[in-house]
């Protein structure tokens, strides 16, 4: 694993905001086909998903975000990985119950950066927390799953998850967990003032100002809950349980099977925090063959985007893919990048219509021409 250092630290990002990644990274793997000689950027978030691209045998993954704290968590998550058994492991990172999670910690200390330490060392109530629930963003839907559970009853929340059978999921819902209490709670909690006290408004900064985001998310809500496997979602079961259903639905990355692979190739990880664009000009031309973005073009203004899009062509070599998704703002590549850039229309919705994340409205999957 290797390390580079910021140029810069954005004033927004004063802690962890997401301790697990909200994306499907099967999306992706499905997307990229990697192939053994290809080098991955993600964006960190989590580190679930750079760690679990690491399972299909890449070249090389280079995880960056400009919030540092998201790298520091991710270096913490390949300590543990390299080293703890893996009930150990479980315990550590907040899977099951632990006691001993400070100790643990101490145990890992030696292989992490300064920068890592100057920033763990100062929050002994995250470790022993466990630190897949560390983020802002996981102690939002904790608070929303208490809620739910308080408004529909935890019994029918639990139910959910052993009805199969879709339309009985249906009914349900609409007849015991969508009553008076759950609408005014999706019109209120889930309003955009609401949402920017957890979060930085400039988060929402490229939505336009009279999106409902109340009926948006209760309508995400009603999806997700009626459609998905809800035990193969660990999105869905973290968000209205609190916790994944059962040691049998981890993520990738922490299913047993997969430790022994994951620990032979941890190095192959660069962690970067910093400035996507900026990192992109720092490097070659044809660097890179496969880009997940997650949903941070919905972050910038549509100048900003178009200029990464931009930078991405030159540093992507020739038929590299791009994955990303679209939350609130929509994005896509604009027409004066084609056709540098082509869109893989077709693959990206079937795909999403897989999709075992809850969040995301839309998916894309484009695909870079060079010398057109």
């Amino acid at each position: 694993m290797k390390t580079a250092l910021p140029k810069r630290r954005n004033g927004v990002f004063q802690e962890v905001l997401y301790a697990q990644c909200w994306e499907d990274p099967q999306l992706d793997r499905e997307a990229f086909r990697i192939s053994p000689s290809d080098v991955v950027f993600t964006i960190t978030s989590g580190g679930c998903n750079a760690l679990t691209l690491l399972l299909d045998d890449p070249k090389r993954v280079i995880s960056l975000d400009l919030n540092p704290h998201q790298n520091h968590l991710l270096e913490l998550k390949i300590a543990a990985l390299r080293v703890l058994p893996y009930p150990e492991l479980l315990c550590f990172f907040g899977v099951t119950p632990s006691r001993h999670r400070i100790d643990t910690y101490r145990s890992l200390r030696p292989q992490l950066s300064e920068q890592a330490l100057a920033y763990w060392d100062v929050r002994p109530g995250d470790i022993r927390l466990g630190i897949i629930h560390c983020g802002r963003y996981e102690r939002y839907m904790r608070l929303l799953g208490r809620m739910t559970r308080m408004l529909v009853g935890r019994s029918l929340v639990e139910r959910m998850f052993t009805i199969d059978d879709r339309h009985a999921r249906e009914k349900l819902f609409d007849h015991s967990w969508s009553n008076r209490r759950w609408k005014a709670f999706t019109r209120i909690f889930l309003s955009r003032r609401v949402m920017s006290l957890f979060f930085d408004p400039a988060f929402f900064a490229q939505l336009e100002e009279h999106f409902s985001f109340g009926h948006h998310f209760a309508d995400v809500v009603r999806r997700a809950v009626t459609t998905l496997p809800l035990r193969d979602s660990t999105y869905l079961s973290y968000a209205l349980l609190g916790r994944y259903y059962d040691l049998d639905h981890l993520p990738a990355y922490l299913r047993r099977e997969n430790i022994k692979t994951l620990r032979q190739r941890l190095d192959r990880i660069t962690i970067v925090s910093g400035d996507c664009r900026e990192y992109f000009q720092s490097l070659p031309a044809g660097s890179i063959s496969r880009f997940n973005f997650t949903n941070i073009f919905e972050w910038m203004p549509a100048q900003a985007f178009t200029d990464l899009l931009r930078e991405t062509v030159r540093v992507a070599v020739d038929s590299a893919v791009l994955t990303y998704r679209n939350l609130l703002v929509p994005r896509s590549h604009p027409l004066e990048l084609e056709p540098c850039i082509i869109g893989r229309d077709d693959e990206a919705r079937r795909l999403h219509s897989q999709d075992l994340s809850f969040i995301y409205r839309s998916y894309r999957i484009e695909e870079v021409r060079k010398g057109t």
